[in-house]
């Protein structure tokens, strides 16, 4: 059978028409196996896969997206880390032992770095980040000759690629605290603290993220506080 006169195929069979029907044309040919994965082709479908849901995006989002990969490539070209991508692990340093999926880490023995990539366009601080902390913590492990680990937040749409080292008695500062609110939690612990952490919390009357009822009375008393007729109180 004849192969069909497709684009990619053009220049062969323009130049030479038996390939278009080996069969025909070289006595006992047998076709190869062919592994569609392997080599360039492999590459270039896996490519194409990858970048089909980029072209649907915007202007300014692709070049949002260029900004990003070029903070990683410059970071990973660093060195010969090894890749680990939204990788999951057992926080075990805690005594809940709860999982935890970091988006980015790159490490080889003496180094580390975990990567947090941020979204939304209110920026978010890198130094003192909790949830940085945690994951270093987490993952730290991978580095045994390491001093620290890097911390890095990419957040493209707020202007926001900082990194910060996180040395071992920091680390270790933090792991204590962790693990004395992991214990109390654990415990039964229902103490409010309002806090600038309460910005994701479903009971903050000013959540970014979907909001529950009733709101936390803490930070309702703290942000509309009730209004005292001191008339009424005196004159009651």
């Amino acid at each position: 059978m004849s192969e069909p006169f497709s684009a990619s195929r053009a220049s062969r069979l323009m130049a030479c028409h038996a390939s278009a029907h080996l069969e025909l044309a070289i006595p006992n040919w047998r076709e190869p196996v062919v592994d569609h994965m392997a080599g360039a082709k492999g590459k270039g479908t896996r490519m194409h896969e990858m970048l089909e849901p980029i072209w649907e995006l915007s202007v300014a989002d692709m070049k949002h997206v260029i900004k990003v990969l070029e903070y990683i490539a410059d970071l990973r070209a660093k060195r010969r880390f090894n890749v680990l991508v939204e990788p999951k692990i057992t926080a075990d340093w805690l005594p809940s032992k709860p999982g935890t999926t970091s988006d980015l880490v790159f490490y080889v023995a003496d180094e580390i770095h975990v990567i947090d990539f941020k979204w939304g366009k209110i920026p978010v601080e890198v130094v003192d980040n909790k949830q940085v902390l945690y994951y270093a913590r987490s993952f730290a492990h991978l580095a045994p000759k390491a001093k620290g680990v890097t911390g890095h937040i990419v957040q493209p749409y707020a202007g926001v690629f900082e990194s910060w080292f996180m040395d071992t008695n920091e680390l270790f500062a933090f792991e204590q605290k962790a693990v004395a609110a992991d214990i109390t939690i654990t415990a039964g612990s229902v103490t409010f603290g309002p806090s600038d952490a309460c910005t994701f919390c479903p009971a903050y009357p000013h959540s970014r993220s979907e909001k529950g009822k009733p709101l936390c009375p803490a930070t309702m008393a703290l942000l509309y506080p009730p209004i005292i007729d001191e008339d009424e109180i005196l004159n009651g």
